[in-house]
């Protein structure tokens, strides 16, 4: 005999089954279906807002005295808001923590659109995430492009949930891996795993992952931690750009040679001896092709000259004449 908090919560899901949610960017269904006192669902950012395009998923907890009361509702991924703990995910939404406020009207697509709504109408006064806060009243820009990382981290969070990995997916309860199979409005697999409890991932955690992936920084003097934590290790640095050792030692050569010509500008080296000679012997025959005009060979006689023709000691003169030519005078 199941009881009046189950049925109930069974009803309005046989109810969302047969009449979907009209409502765009929400989805809920329990986590198991013999037990519906735990759900599973996901919000999308509203469009044209910061959050537009981000996939947050959530868990909803009822007791036995819903409806008189509200469910525990915590983000598993966790925005960065400043009405939302960055460290437990619990939303900080009046219809959930004053019983007053709450009605037994109230359905589970009512709470859906609420959290929706908090993502892009944020509330500075008394927020659970203060940095949050601070950076939406004094740096509006540098708040908006955390919350682009913050979305984009989503994104990356929720494409990971597919994968059958029992550390990777929500938990319910008693431990078993809830994963989703392709879209989240597909049913439900459960995947015995060991008695761990759900496992949220905070938004420092996300953050710290992916700034070391994106391109863009929410602070112009902001390090990425990723390369920051693989400097000293050439192994770990060679896996993440995917280079053999040397070859990557080559590239890193090549751009810091890049980098000291764009700062510092171009130094010739010393030349050694062997390069200036070869300069001055470039010197000579180019002198030859400027003061030795081209001569034409004679057309061949009959009559073979023990003393050979006129101009081929003319040729020989001027070739003795280029190669007693004073070296330091051409320069």
């Amino acid at each position: 005999m199941h009881s009046r908090a189950h049925m109930l919560l069974e009803k309005e899901y046989l109810f969302m089954q047969k009449d979907p949610s009209p409502a765009w960017g929400i989805k809920a269904r329990p986590l198991r279906l013999d037990n519906m006192l735990e759900w599973f669902g996901t919000i999308e950012g509203l469009k044209e807002t910061i959050w537009e395009g981000g996939i947050f998923t959530i868990t909803l907890t009822f007791s036995e005295g819903y409806h008189e009361v509200p469910p525990e509702v915590n983000f598993h991924t966790i925005p960065f808001h400043p009405n939302i703990d960055m460290n437990t995910g619990r939303p900080c939404l009046a219809l959930l923590d004053d019983f007053h406020v709450w009605k037994e009207s109230y359905s589970i697509e009512s709470i859906l659109l609420a959290l929706q709504n908090l993502l892009s109408s944020p509330v500075v006064d008394n927020a659970v995430n203060s940095e949050a806060a601070a950076l939406l009243r004094d740096s509006p820009d540098t708040y908006r492009q955390m919350v682009m990382e913050c979305v984009r981290a989503s994104l990356k969070v929720h494409a990971g949930e597919s994968i059958t990995n029992p550390k990777s997916g929500p938990r319910s309860a008693n431990g078993e891996s809830v994963v989703p199979s392709g879209d989240t409005s597909a049913t439900v697999q459960v995947k015995p795993a060991s008695g761990s409890k759900l496992a949220r991932v905070s938004f420092d955690e996300y953050l710290t992952t992916w700034t070391g992936i994106a391109t863009s920084k929410a602070k112009s003097d902001m390090k990425n931690p990723l390369l920051e934590a693989i400097k000293d290790n050439p192994n770990l640095q060679s896996a993440h750009f995917g280079l053999p050792l040397e070859e990557l030692q080559l590239h890193m050569k090549k751009q810091l040679e890049e980098h000291n010509s764009l700062m510092y500008g171009n130094f010739a080296h010393k030349p050694t001896e062997q390069e200036i000679q070869d300069k001055k012997l470039d010197q000579i025959n180019k002198m030859r092709k400027i003061y030795l005009p081209r001569r034409s060979a004679p057309p061949p006689s009959s009559a073979q000259s023990e003393v050979g023709e006129p101009w081929e000691k003319e040729v020989d003169d001027l070739v003795a004449w280029t190669t007693n030519l004073d070296e330091q005078a051409l320069e």
